[in-house]
């Protein structure tokens, strides 16, 4: 399998489970969790950017396994998301397991092999390096910008009833204002992720984390910067990540660099956080 496979299947896996926590159909989880559990990242001013805490807390209601009506809606929802062409976005009416007749929003994001290309199209909205440490260079990106939601939902039921198919879409336009961009840097056998959001607006944002209880995290400054640490322990690998929130061009953005190995480690979490800020 091809790292750019594999890019692809942990993006939308991502998103998937996104959307899963949101309608509260994450499996339950063991239920030795006693106390409560979180990690915060602070601005120098004492302003919460940033916390983590496990999926317990978030209220929503968990079930072993969804509604077999609500599975296939979400399949169906998958499939036409995962064959839209690159750089679109819709609202789409899905015909079939939709008691609710839902109008849903779907995006592909664009997709660059070049540097020089995501700069052109996202401008001086982020700066992106041409390496990271351990000589990581470009690969690939793949991005998406804020949605200009509007939609007729009236014509969506008439298109469906008269056309008789099994979804009906109408494209929407995007904004100018970056939402995210993942990119993949590489060297050798050795990958690494960059995941950038926009974090303008966003305040005391909480991430719901499953299995928090078995990861292990710290909070390290770089500079007046809180960064989080991350290591996870897989069967054959231990995945570590860093996140951390700052501002540039006037816009708070987060940042987290996921990797696996000796390629992150607590001593080096300063040379990322470093290489995302321009040289003057």
């Amino acid at each position: 399998m091809t790292k750019i496979k594999r890019e692809k299947e942990r993006f939308f896996v991502k998103y998937k489970v996104s959307i899963l926590v949101a309608i509260g159909l994450i499996a339950s989880i063991s239920s030795g969790y006693a106390a409560v559990q979180f990690y915060q990242l602070k601005s120098p001013q004492g302003e919460v950017l940033y916390q983590e805490k496990d999926v317990k807390e978030s209220g929503a209601k968990t079930v072993k396994e969804p509604d077999q009506e609500m599975d296939a809606f979400l399949n169906k929802r998958w499939e036409i998301e995962d064959n839209m062409e690159p750089g679109t976005a819709a609202a789409v009416y899905i015909v079939p397991h939709n008691p609710q007749k839902q109008i849903v929003t779907m995006t592909a994001p664009f997709d660059y092999k070049t540097l020089a290309d995501v700069q052109q199209k996202v401008g001086d909205q982020i700066f992106l390096p041409e390496t990271l440490p351990g000589r990581h260079a470009f690969l690939d990106a793949r991005l998406e910008f804020g949605i200009k939601n509007e939609y007729d939902k009236a014509a969506l039921y008439q298109q469906a009833e008269k056309e008789k198919k099994e979804y009906v879409m109408q494209p929407l336009a995007w904004t100018n204002e970056l939402e995210y961009l993942y990119a993949t840097y590489q060297f050798g056998k050795s990958y690494i992720n960059l995941n950038i959001t926009n974090y303008e607006g966003v305040e005391e944002s909480t991430t719901y984390v499953a299995n928090l209880d078995q990861q292990k995290k710290e909070v390290v400054k770089v500079g007046q910067i809180e960064v989080l640490y991350t290591e996870e322990a897989k069967k054959d690998r231990t995945d570590k990540s860093i996140m951390w929130v700052m501002e540039y061009a006037g816009k708070k953005m987060q940042y987290e660099v996921v990797a696996t190995g000796d390629v992150l480690t607590k001593g080096n979490i300063s040379e990322f956080v470093n290489a995302m800020m321009p040289k003057k």
